[in-house]
């Protein structure tokens, strides 16, 4: 075990074994006690800087299959800016010619990557460096280990928390920018803390006209060598004219990839070099 992801199981034990504000046991504590520790769980997570993965798209319209809209990617993804190499795959393999996107929620592009942070200010656009988000005045903190735990969170109100099997389910509503922070309702393991399941508002976007719809996203998670990663997402628009289902599978954290994977502009010396 390397010394981040030793680092990384400390951090996601010593955040569940946390201490919560006096209420009785664990099953009476509040929503934002409840979304506090969650987000502590999550974020002590050491995400990879580097991910690739395939990401299958299958749309339908109105019931039928959407065929001009499903397509299957293999990506290759840096962390610190979601920039991506992207080719298309048939049956594994990659084929035809490489792209360069910026993988996002509530984008032009695809959702991603697997390793997203949904609590992230940045979640829905893209950041414009690698250096590490200042926390500000939008920025939930994080409880501090041995001090003062914080259980109010600046993004979001707790409006309904419920038991739900061996989850807590609970209802969110925005405090302050509703087009950014769009979590709408989280599922929580009530042993461990982690994020099991999403529900988020998103957009279908159409073409190239900058058209699109209101957009519902149920992203499920599964857990991975102790990470969360999204395993699939299934997006229906209000009025379930358009539904996308979206699924990860091949994931793996490559130590380090080639440079021109992500300087589009070096695209055109590398046609031959395209990763399979």
């Amino acid at each position: 075990m390397n010394a981040a992801r030793a680092f990384a199981t400390v951090a996601v034990a010593l955040a569940c074994a946390m201490p919560l504000p006096a209420r009785g046991d664990a099953d009476h504590s509040t929503g934002e006690q409840i979304l506090a520790r969650a987000k502590a769980v999550f974020r002590a997570h050491v995400r990879p800087p580097f991910v690739a993965y395939t990401l299958s798209r299958r749309d339908t319209h109105d019931g039928a299959p959407d065929f001009e809209n499903s397509y299957t990617l293999k990506v290759w993804c840096r962390s610190s800016d979601r920039s991506a190499l992207t080719r298309r795959a048939w049956r594994g393999i990659a084929y035809g010619s490489i792209e360069n996107i910026t993988v996002a929620f509530d984008g032009e592009v695809d959702p991603g990557p697997p390793t997203a942070d949904i609590f992230e200010r940045a979640l829905f656009a893209p950041r414009p460096s690698a250096a590490p988000a200042v926390p500000g005045p939008t920025d939930s903190p994080l409880p501090v280990i041995g001090g003062v735990v914080v259980s109010t969170d600046y993004d979001y109100r707790v409006t309904a928390s419920q038991r739900e099997g061996a989850t807590w389910h609970l209802t969110l509503e925005p405090k302050r920018d509703p087009d950014r922070n769009r979590l709408d309702d989280l599922w929580i393991d009530q042993a461990t803390y982690e994020v099991t399941r999403v529900r988020l508002r998103d957009h279908l976007y159409l073409g190239f006209g900058g058209r699109s719809l209101e957009d519902e996203f149920e992203v499920r998670y599964t857990l991975r060598d102790g990470l969360p990663l999204i395993a699939s997402i299934h997006g229906q628009t209000r009025d379930d004219e358009f539904e996308t289902d979206y699924t990860f599978a091949d994931v793996g954290f490559p130590a380090s990839l080639p440079g021109w994977y992500f300087e589009p502009q070096l695209y055109g010396l590398h046609r031959d070099d395209g990763p399979s």
